[in-house]
């Protein structure tokens, strides 16, 4: 009997993983901030591309690091977990600060797809950026 209840656990965790490693973002669970105050990404036009570009799809593409003192803000979820940031004024590079470390590496900047570069750019428009450091380059996990 204990083996039979082994394999319907191991089954039904199996059943679980597929969907868990496509992680859909509703309105609000992720936020685009500076040091103040955040903004939610609520456009749902946008969520989907956003949870590709976290956890499935394509491999983002590798660009170059920002110059020290671009503009950049954070990438927080609702429980106040960092992210990482996204730099430049046109806010298309991000760098990880520890999620899903099978898709991103530490001290690597990735592009961020066209779109959700758009859409931080609408919502962080009233926001003061921050100002990338070697600091903020060293919360890189």
């Amino acid at each position: 009997m204990k083996a039979v209840s082994f394999v319907l656990v191991a089954l039904s965790a199996l059943l679980v993983v597929p969907s868990a490693s496509a992680k859909d973002f509703g309105p609000g669970d992720l936020r685009v901030c500076n040091s103040t105050r955040c903004v939610a990404i609520v456009n749902r036009e946008v969520l989907p591309g956003l949870g590709r570009f976290y956890y499935s799809g394509p491999s983002p593409t590798r660009v170059a690091r920002p110059a020290l003192g671009a503009p950049y803000y954070e990438l927080r979820f609702r429980n106040g977990y960092v992210t990482g940031i996204v730099a430049t004024r046109r806010l298309d590079r991000f760098l990880s600060y520890g999620v899903y470390l099978g898709r991103f590496a530490r001290d690597r900047w990735y592009a961020v797809p066209r779109r959700l570069s758009e859409e931080l750019r609408v919502l962080t428009a009233g926001l003061r950026p921050l100002h990338v450091t070697r600091a903020a380059l060293k919360k890189s996990r």
